[in-house]
């Protein structure tokens, strides 16, 4: 989020800033009216308002925290979020989620993901990221909550495919 400034122009942060301005434009061409979220609207996890929907886009995952190249096999969910406020996997003003993969964008109902999530993870508490997939992850001295599933998972929901090019 734009207005949080420890996150603010960190390399991830401006890596989601570049994918969010990509996502943008294929967003324009199929709502034109489309519009980014304001400050207030992205504390519920949300990045664009269009008239089909909002949107939280999710750039590429990196392989690890000390590692900056990225992968998009897996793909990390929060439940909940650093602050243990509500994940965007549960944000209920939340429609739909773009991940980010190398040639395109797959396009998921947010309600419909977490669905799959429940039906996937075994919700066993993991001490290490590594262990993740399929069940739940915090990392140390923060409040948030995660799961890992394969991003091949998501295919099974009804989903678009938005080319990048």
């Amino acid at each position: 989020m734009v207005g949080m400034s420890f996150y603010a122009k960190t390399p991830a942060w401006n890596r989601g800033q570049a994918v969010e301005s990509e996502f943008e434009a294929l967003l324009k061409l199929r709502d034109p009216e489309a519009r980014r979220a304001t400050q207030q609207e992205q504390y519920d996890h949300i990045d664009f308002i269009t008239s089909f929907g909002t949107f939280d886009v999710k750039a590429l995952g990196r392989v690890s925290r000390s590692d900056d190249s990225t992968q998009d096999e897996r793909r990390w969910l929060e439940l909940n979020n650093v602050s243990g406020r509500v994940g965007w996997l549960l944000a209920e003003k939340l429609d739909y989620l773009a991940f980010e993969r190398e040639d395109d964008f797959l396009i998921v109902k947010r309600e419909d993901l977490k669905e799959l999530a429940k039906s996937l993870c075994k919700f066993e508490y993991v001490d290490c990221p590594l262990d993740a997939l399929y069940n739940l992850y915090q990392r140390r001295g923060r409040k948030d909550l995660l799961t890992v599933i394969r991003t091949d998972d998501m295919l099974v929901l009804d989903h678009r495919v938005w080319d990048k090019h």
